[in-house]
């Protein structure tokens, strides 16, 4: 029995997730994870262990873990699986960054993630160790630096010493921002490593989230001058954050009601609002707009062939495609199925065909590794475009020309774009370079 112990941990460890990652982002995974273990190491053989220190550290994360408990109960009425609230747990890692040694900083969302993993979302133990490690790293260096900035008290803190003056305020500040851009920094490079950077870029461009975020600093501050004063102050601050936790889950769920699950796109319904919203203004300022309906070719073909979940990556893949190269009015849905629709602000015809075309290329260049067979997959697309005016003057008009013009695209050997011009439709045979695919029809290989 002990002759296969070392197989069964050798196939274990080949099953990490972590080496699925990109090689990239597998070395600034491990390099983050070495460097928290590091800096906790060598900082808890360094800083004293203090009563009071321990007892502000024990309040505020005790408060954190009450709020995320509550915040389930309050939401769902029962701990659900798989469902995670907006925990806001800066609130509570806040206080502990500005008000303790920074070894505290570093440990304080162990317990923290540790109870969300067992009682709120199960996360890979990858991606759960790489959050610690950034946010200790990040909450590590908030504190040394605040300390070094402002020395605190040898009794501790106190007001006057956290944000009694211009400059304690400022450095309080300071270090918040640096310990929220070091966490972003990081994070968004996993993103652009795992992602396609169109959708990194929208992850960090959201105003809403970046006011959630201020919102979250203010109060982890406000929490932090309550514990300053009396640590047990700091239960006041459980029922606003509650409110907090409850008015932010409106936007989730109305994102959530906006948004395709698979693709992370908007959904077909919040996708036509948005038209309709564009397309109101491209008629009062007599602006042009186009719209582009997209289709998968064989994509019946991918499912059979290697699958639903292949099919679902192939989707996504897709996804992040068509936002490749759009501007920041373009605006991108998915039509239902293997279908997509794209709103092109601000493009006429001619216009709308050549981002069609750069998307068609774009797409016919990705692959995607099939899971059980271990080979690229990949696929191309047929585009139907049709512009304001030239085809229509409501979004409904505007869809089914571009409908009309993809189901022509289709019968013309798929793989190219039809532009549908009032009552002329143009074809552009746009298939020379697609290089070698897999005939899905087939099921082999051959050159479009």
């Amino acid at each position: 029995m002990s002759a296969t112990k070392p197989g069964e941990l050798a196939s274990y460890v080949r099953k990490w997730t972590l080496w699925k990652l990109p090689v990239r982002a597998r070395m600034l995974v491990c390099a983050v994870d070495v460097l928290f273990f590091a800096v906790v190491g060598v900082s808890l053989l360094a800083v004293p262990m203090r009563s009071k220190d321990i007892l502000v550290f024990g309040v505020l994360v005790g408060c954190g873990l009450v709020s995320i408990e509550a915040s389930l109960r309050l939401v769902w009425g029962r701990p659900r699986a798989g469902r995670a609230a907006n925990d806001l747990l800066a609130v509570w890692t806040i206080p502990v960054m500005l008000l303790l040694p920074p070894t505290y900083g570093a440990v304080a969302m162990l317990p923290l993630l540790t109870f969300m993993h067992l009682r709120v979302v199960k996360r890979a133990p990858v991606k759960l160790l790489f959050t610690l490690a950034s946010a200790g790293v990040s909450n590590f260096a908030g504190a040394s630096i605040h300390q070094a900035l402002i020395s605190p008290p040898s009794t501790g803190w106190d007001l006057q010493a956290l944000i009694g003056t211009p400059s304690a305020a400022a450095a309080v500040i300071f270090c918040v921002a640096l310990r929220y851009c070091i966490n972003m920094v990081l994070v968004a490079e996993i993103v652009a490593l795992t992602t396609s950077a169109g959708r990194a870029r929208d992850t960090f461009g959201d105003k809403e989230a970046w006011g959630i975020i201020a919102a979250e600093c203010c109060t982890g501050v406000l929490v932090a001058v309550a514990c300053a004063a009396s640590p047990y102050a700091v239960l006041l601050a459980i029922p606003p954050v509650l409110v907090l936790q409850r008015t932010l889950l409106v936007a989730e769920f109305r994102e959530a009601a906006r948004t395709d699950p698979k693709t992370g796109l908007a959904n077909s319904s919040y996708w036509r609002e948005v038209a309709d919203r564009a397309l109101s203004r491209a008629r009062g300022g007599r602006e042009p707009l186009a719209v582009l309906l997209v289709d998968i070719d064989h994509f019946k073909g991918v499912n059979d062939r290697y699958g639903h979940l292949t099919g679902d990556e192939v989707l996504r893949a897709v996804a992040n495609g068509l936002t490749h190269g759009l501007r920041p009015g373009d605006f991108v849905g998915r039509f239902g199925g293997e279908e997509f629709v794209v709103m092109l602000a601000g493009s006429d015809l001619e216009q709308a065909r050549h981002a069609a075309e750069r998307i068609r290329a774009h797409v016919a260049e990705l692959s995607v590794e099939a899971s059980n067979r271990r080979e690229p997959v990949r696929v191309t697309i047929s585009i139907g475009a049709a512009a304001f005016r030239e085809s229509g003057h409501s979004v409904h008009e505007l869809l089914d020309a571009a409908d009309t013009a993809l189901y022509e695209a289709k019968h013309a050997g798929r793989n190219c774009v039809r532009v549908a011009e009032g009552s002329r439709q143009q074809v552009l045979d746009l298939t020379g370079e697609t290089g070698r695919v897999i005939d899905l029809r087939s099921h082999h290989t051959t050159v479009d």
